[in-house]
């Protein structure tokens, strides 16, 4: 979600290209945009600066939709045993954070560990922070708590914009030639030889209009010896 609007952007030196009417790109993403396109044609390509506005110091915040039976499963140990008023139900909108990581997590308190007990000891559970939907992003960092465990997050126990954004520029672009992770310059299309296809499940209901069971297993056909060049170009900055 949008850690600034236009009503408190920054000035960043340029008027927006296109207003977000027409390109559908909000204004914090063609900020971001701009100054990745500073750093790649100035002495730091690999280094964005993402101090131009306060709010990126703020938890990372998204939007999660409990619109399929995967995504509702995540708050199955939330929901089990509740009354059907206060579970979190299907289709229901929330908030989702990201929890901090490796060097920048929250240290967690010494477990006492038994000299007697043998094996590998029990790895630490991951926070799985979310919070009822919220049009404040920092209210609802307020409510913010554990879905497994019910527990409140603490904000510092959060990934913030500035984290979660340091190195996007960085992404990788596996379906084109130098588009490793500290490539730059323009990507190379690739040549892809197709030896064989095969429908794998998802094109359509396994229940067919004749009431067979699979007409997906049906209806397969096999291609072999096609060959098919991915025309393409693409720069990576």
């Amino acid at each position: 979600m949008a850690p600034y609007t236009e009503d408190d952007a920054p000035d960043i030196g340029v008027e927006t290209i296109l207003p977000s009417s027409e390109t559908c790109v909000m204004r914090w993403q063609h900020d971001l945009w701009i100054n990745i396109i500073r750093a790649a044609l100035g002495d730091t390509p690999n280094i964005v600066p993402l101090d131009y506005h306060l709010a990126f110091k703020n938890p990372c915040v998204s939007r999660y939709g409990a619109t399929s039976p995967h995504l509702l499963k995540w708050v199955d140990t939330w929901n089990d045993g509740k009354p059907y008023e206060q579970q979190i139900k299907p289709f229901g909108f929330l908030m989702a954070f990201t929890a901090r990581s490796g060097p920048l997590a929250k240290p967690k308190n010494p477990e006492v560990v038994d000299p007697t007990q043998r094996g590998r000891p029990p790895k630490l559970q991951k926070i799985k922070p979310i919070a009822p939907f919220d049009l404040d992003n920092m209210s609802a960092v307020s409510k913010a708590f554990d879905r497994d465990t019910g527990k409140a997050v603490c904000r510092d126990e959060l990934k913030t914009y500035e984290e979660a954004l340091a190195q996007f520029h960085l992404s990788t672009e596996d379906k084109f030639l130098n588009g490793d992770f500290v490539n730059v310059g323009e990507t190379r299309r690739r040549h892809i030889v197709v030896s064989d296809l095969g429908l794998i499940g998802k094109e359509a209901n396994k229940v067919g209009s004749s009431g067979e069971a699979d007409p997906i297993a049906m209806a397969q056909v096999s291609y072999g010896n096609t060959e098919q060049l991915i025309n393409q170009s693409k720069c990576k900055l």
